[in-house]
This record gives structure tokens, sequence and C-alpha cells, in this order.
């Protein structure tokens, strides 16, 4: 598996310092358009997962790059576990770039060196540092469960095929059930369970329901990558390539 995660690791040296590039790029924008960075962990987290995932996929084909690897020292089963890794190494990455954003943005503001009243704008507390680690934490987990969904279709059907079926799979997963709850009146207090949510959401508000909450969340991002990569494996033994 060490081998496999190094080579995943090498191929994505290039990719993922053009994404560093890019992500950095969008960091600083998102900040400056929402005037707090608190965001930009978030942003990068999801959006690293995510390309990652697809990004990973498509060097597979170019170049026949997923038949040749096969014909090295690798299992398959070495393939999909450092594949993995290397995705969840460049997710975690890309949290690290947007918190290192977001303490730069921090500590300059908090020395007034930026220009206008930008300094006060982005002027890091105790408050914000919470909610910050409270959104990292939701946007590290829709950018593992959605690599943890595309992950395996790749790995089953190959980046052409799986281009094609994966927006309709998207669509019914993410977006449908967002659209038939806010069009649906069910939010509007007829829902079971709304009372819990709002009790849960009251301790987000704590201290320590936030460093829960974000534990809670962190925990189900790596159980449902493990369970992705599972079912991955078993997909990859079966595909003829």
């Amino acid at each position: 598996m060490k081998r496999a995660y190094l080579i995943e690791l090498a191929i994505f040296r290039d990719y993922g310092t053009q994404l560093l590039g890019l992500g950095l790029l969008v960091a600083v924008l998102i900040s400056v358009g929402m005037q707090t960075a608190l965001a930009a962990p978030a942003v990068l987290s999801c959006m690293f997962f995510m390309m990652g995932a697809m990004g990973a996929a498509a060097y597979d084909e170019q170049s026949g790059w997923g038949l040749f690897r096969l014909t090295m020292p690798l299992s398959r089963r070495d393939v999909v576990l450092g594949r993995y890794g290397a995705i969840v190494t460049l997710g975690l990455g890309g949290m690290a770039a947007g918190v290192a954003v977001a303490l730069v943005l921090g500590a300059a503001a908090s020395a007034g060196l930026l220009p206008g009243g930008l300094s006060e704008t982005f002027r890091l507390d105790a408050d914000l540092m919470r909610v910050m680690a409270l959104v990292t934490a939701f946007c590290l987990l829709i950018g593992a469960t959605v690599a943890s969904v595309v992950t395996p279709v790749y790995f089953r059907l190959g980046q052409t095929k799986a281009t094609q079926l994966l927006p309709t799979v998207i669509v019914m997963l993410f977006v449908l059930p967002v659209v038939f709850l806010g069009n649906s009146g069910l939010l509007d207090g007829g829902l079971p369970g709304l009372e819990l949510v709002s009790r849960l959401l009251d301790l987000l508000g704590t201290a320590q329901g936030t460093a829960l909450g974000c534990a809670a969340m962190v925990a189900l991002s790596a159980a449902l990558l493990c369970v992705s990569a599972a079912l991955s494996l078993r997909l990859y033994e079966t595909r003829e390539l």
C-alpha cells in the first residue's frame, strides 16, 4: 500500500501544486467577498476532496495509466487504498491551506496591516474561531461524502463512463432531497424531530458542543471513506480492464 500511495502522490504532484495555487486564490477572494476569513478552510476542504477524487480518476485514463499501473508490483487492494490515501491527503492539505490563509489574514488584521476597514473585518476572536472550526468540519464531511460516492463509481466504470452517470447520481443524492424539503413545507414545523435538531444547534453554539460536533463530523467522514474504500475494492476486483 505504501508504494501505491507514494505513486499516487507523485502523480498528484503537479496537479496538487496547480490546485493549491487556485485554492489560495479562491480562499482570498471568498474571504474578501464575504468580509470574513472563516469560510476559507471550509471551502478548500470541500473543494480539494472533490477535486482529488475526480482528478485521480482522470489520470487513470491518461496514456493508459490505469492499465499500466497493474503491470507493476501492486495489488488492486494497494491501488484502492493508495488512491483513498492520496484523496484524504489532498483534502486535508486544502483544509490546512485554508486555515493558513485565515490565520495570516487574522494576524495581519490584528497588527493593523490591512488597508481601510479590513483590519477590523478580518480580526479573529474565540467565537469566530469556534464557528470556523464547526463550518470547516461540516464542509469536510460534505467533501468526504461526495468523494465516498463518486470514487467507487470511478473504480467500477472508469472515468469516461462514470462522467456520464455521476451528474444524475449527484442530483438524486444531494440536490433533490434539498429541493424537496425546501418546497414541501416539512421544515415549517411539520417534520418530526425538528425540536431535536433545534436543540442540537443550540448545543453546537457552546464551546463543548462545538468540540463534540467537530469530532462527530470528522469521525463520520472517516467512517464514510472506510465504507467507500471497502466498496471500491469489491467493485475494482471484479472489473475487467
